[in-house]
């Protein structure tokens, strides 16, 4: 409830300030004087599931304050969000892996220089449903044992190790992970192949032959499935096991500590984060930082330089300028991290390169 009055408060302020009989003005939108630019028309998305639950907040947020603006997105998964900006049947996409080589030169054949934007970040959530186990710390080695499944039962001496002194149930795991080509496997594999690579074999990409486990499409997918069964886990963007009521794990990382993805530990992980030119940001598996949560990510928007139609690029651009800008004020409160200004300027200016 809290949420939704701030972000209706939010919404408020933002109408308020932007109006609705002059789209094209940016104008003071808080007490900060953040800017809203405004455009009309209508643009269409679809990515990644991972930053879904922002988006949306942005979307709403964004549309009662620019009432002639339409914003549309899907969260299908990165490896269908890049096939659709490739194929052109969206506006823009949505990734939490930058496009391999391969896939970027696809889409740069059809429509030219494509931008990597990064516009949130978060954790990706180890978490579980077991009868009476509400609270669980896993080192690097459990998880990877588990999807790799060498561990195949809640007591394993090797969980029982991470958890000394809790009473752990002899119950079979079962393992959920995601069906479709997704950016957060890509992330989530790549921290057990750096972090437990004897264990970890199978590879990390946005899709992987997985060992063992059942297949749901999306976060929401897998999330669900964990929901419904006994013994399972799973791995997600942070606000679904949140919404479903799922405990998740504390994950311990290169210092030793066992830490929750929070907001605060992402930003702890992307602190030290080298911002290239081409904004491919790589965000550390083993970060330094005791406090970091070490399964952190950005992700990104997928847009291209060059527009076709300069309504649609005006439209683009607003919508991104409000995401880097007043948008993110909403991350912590919905279980993202808000990028900090090391990311946030270069992105913001390669927003600005964006014309028809």
């Amino acid at each position: 409830m809290r949420k939704l009055m701030l972000s209706l408060v939010a919404a408020a302020l933002l109408f308020a300030a932007c109006g609705s009989d002059d789209n094209s003005s940016s104008t003071d939108t808080t007490a900060a004087a953040a800017k809203v630019a405004c455009a009309t028309g209508t643009i269409s998305g679809a990515g990644a599931t991972f930053p879904q639950t922002i988006v949306q907040q942005w979307i709403k947020d964004f549309q009662a304050a620019c009432s002639g603006a339409t914003v549309n997105y899907q969260g299908v998964g990165s490896g269908a969000g890049i096939q659709q900006f490739t194929a052109g049947t969206v506006d823009f996409g949505a990734s939490d892996a930058v496009m391999k080589p391969e896939e970027e030169a696809a889409a740069v054949a059809k429509g030219g220089q494509v931008l990597h934007i990064p516009w949130t970040s978060g954790g990706v959530a180890v978490f579980f449903h077991v009868t009476g186990l509400n609270s669980l710390k896993l080192s690097p080695e459990s998880v990877a044992g588990i999807f790799a499944g060498t561990i195949k039962k809640w007591n394993d001496p090797k969980i029982a190790a991470d958890n000394s002194g809790a009473t752990l149930p002899d119950v079979a795991i079962q393992v959920v992970h995601r069906s479709d080509g997704s950016g957060t496997t890509k992330v989530f594999t790549s921290f057990l192949k750096e972090n437990a690579p004897t264990v970890w074999t199978a590879g990390a990409d946005k899709d992987v032959k997985w060992p063992v486990g059942q297949g749901a499409k999306g976060s929401d997918g897998v999330t669900a499935t964990v929901k419904q069964t006994e013994g399972a886990i799973g791995y997600g963007e942070v606000s679904f096991p949140k919404g479903a009521s799922l405990p998740i794990a504390k994950i311990k990382n290169a210092s030793g500590a066992f830490v929750d993805p929070t907001p605060a530990a992402v930003s702890a992980a992307l602190a030290t984060v080298t911002v290239p030119t081409d904004l491919k940001i790589a965000v550390s598996y083993k970060p330094s930082d005791p406090a970091a949560y070490p399964i952190s990510t950005t992700t990104w928007a997928l847009v291209f330089v060059k527009q076709t139609d300069a309504a649609k690029a005006a439209l683009i651009k607003a919508f991104l300028t409000y995401a880097l800008g007043a948008g993110q004020a909403t991350a912590s409160g919905l279980d993202y991290a808000p990028l900090p200004a090391s990311i946030l300027a270069p992105a913001k200016a390669a927003v600005s390169g964006i014309a028809a």
